[in-house]
C-alpha cells in the first residue's frame, strides 16, 4: 500500500509540474534562431540572447517594427533584398525552409513598446 501511495504521489507531482515545463519551452522561431547560430552576429536583448562573437549586426529586439514585411525578410535571408544602407545579409542561409519561416514569424513579433 505504501508503494502505491508513493507512486500516486509521484504521478500527481509530475502532472502538477508538467504545465510549467511546457510553458517554459521556447517558441520554434527562437529555437531555430539559436540552432542556426544567428546569435553569432545578432543579439536580441528583449529575449536574453547575446551574440557569441564580435561580429557587428543589429539587435533584433524591435525587428517587427524595423523590417518592412515577412516577405522582405525572407528575401534578405536569401540575399535578394538589401538593407537601407545597401548591405545584404552577410551569411548565406543554410537552414531549412521550415526553420526560416519559424524565425521570420517569430522575429516579426518582436516589437518594443
Amino acid at each position: 500500500m505504501r508503494k502505491l501511495s508513493a507512486l500516486m504521489l509521484l504521478a500527481m507531482a509530475a502532472l502538477w509540474f508538467q504545465p510549467a515545463t511546457l510553458a517554459a519551452q521556447d517558441p520554434p522561431g527562437k529555437t531555430a534562431f539559436l540552432e542556426n547560430k544567428c546569435n553569432v552576429c545578432h543579439t536580441i536583448e528583449s529575449q536574453g540572447i547575446e551574440k557569441t562573437s564580435k561580429m557587428a549586426a543589429p539587435d533584433l529586439s524591435d525587428a517587427g517594427n524595423m523590417v518592412e514585411s515577412a516577405e522582405w525578410l525572407k528575401g534578405f535571408f536569401l540575399k535578394e533584398n538589401a538593407a537601407k544602407d545597401g548591405k545584404k545579409h552577410s551569411k548565406t542561409w543554410s537552414g531549412t525552409d521550415e526553420q526560416m519561416k519559424a524565425i521570420i514569424d517569430w522575429v516579426m513579433t518582436l516589437k518594443k513598446s
